[in-house]
Formats: C-alpha cells, sequence, structure tokens
C-alpha cells in the first residue's frame, strides 16, 4: 500500500513538472493560420472629411475656460501647493447654465458660471469665479473687490465649435 502511495506522488509531481514547463514550438507550427494580404481601401475626398464636433454646448464652454491663459496661470502648480498646506486638490465647480437640467449644473443662468476651490478636509475655500456668456461670446473673471466682471482672454477659435454647439 505505501509503495503504491509513493508511485502516485512520483507519477502527480512528474505530471505536474510536465505541465508547468513550457514547450518551445518553431514559430512556423505555432501559426496555424496563414496570414491574407488586404489590399486597402482607395480614399476619396469624401473618406478623408473631418468629423463634426459631438461635444456638447456646456462642454465647450468649459473648455473655454480651462484653456484660458487666467485658468492657466490661477492652476499652475495649485495641487501642489495644496497638497503641501494640507489639502488634497483643487476642483471647478458647475455652478449655472442655460440648460442646467441638460448640463446638470446646481443652478438656471443666462451665462455659464464656474467656481474654483481648493479642497482641504474642513473647507473649500474659493479661488476664482469665471462666467462665460454665450451672447457676448466673451469670457469674464469675477472681481469680488470690485463686484464687477472683468474680460479674459481666451482661445477664439472655439468659438466655432460653440456656434454648432448650441445650435
Amino acid at each position: 500500500m505505501k509503495r503504491f502511495q509513493f508511485h502516485s506522488l512520483v507519477l502527480a509531481g512528474l505530471l505536474f513538472t510536465a505541465s508547468c514547463t513550457q514547450q518551445t514550438k518553431n514559430k512556423l507550427q505555432q501559426d496555424t493560420l496563414a496570414k491574407v494580404a488586404v489590399a486597402q481601401p482607395k480614399t476619396s475626398k469624401l473618406d478623408t472629411a473631418k468629423p463634426v464636433s459631438t461635444k456638447t454646448c456646456s462642454q465647450i464652454a468649459y473648455l473655454i475656460l480651462t484653456t484660458s491663459p487666467r485658468y492657466q496661470s490661477l492652476t499652475n502648480g495649485l495641487k501642489e501647493r495644496i497638497i503641501k498646506n494640507g489639502g488634497t486638490s483643487f476642483y471647478v465647480s458647475y455652478e449655472g447654465s442655460p440648460y442646467p437640467k441638460i448640463d446638470s449644473a446646481m443652478n438656471y443662468s443666462k451665462t455659464f458660471d464656474y467656481s474654483i476651490h481648493e479642497n482641504y478636509p474642513d473647507h473649500a475655500p474659493l479661488i476664482a469665479s469665471f462666467t462665460f456668456d454665450p451672447i457676448k461670446k466673451q469670457l469674464f473673471e469675477y472681481n469680488v473687490a470690485q463686484d464687477s466682471l472683468i474680460p479674459a482672454a481666451f482661445d477664439k477659435t472655439l468659438l466655432v465649435d460653440l456656434a454648432k454647439a448650441c445650435k
């Protein structure tokens, strides 16, 4: 009986060892299907047309904000400074929109309203507020001290995409 157990154990060990080793095969033996050359279809001018933008009105307004030099100067290196002060990051809050139900904005507004906040465990101070007016086609930064809107520079080429998306 002990001899049977010993032989069973040796056989199981050999099977295990054989199953774990990889057998190298010739590359031709591995490829069982021959590769067929597929001719590339000829393209015409219609095939190379640029696709229509699928971004929504609010996404383009957000892109106008985030690509503006003022936003970039405020947020460049901001996360590192916040972490150094015990915070986690910063975030952009979508405060208002002409389409609040579609955009999931907090409130209705004739403009696209954003605020930038630092994020700490016990508070979230406001850094800046921005408004994009789609009628005036202008980005503004809200000046708290003067209670006024200051025009901010932005990429004007995005206005073409905005006009298409906000029809």
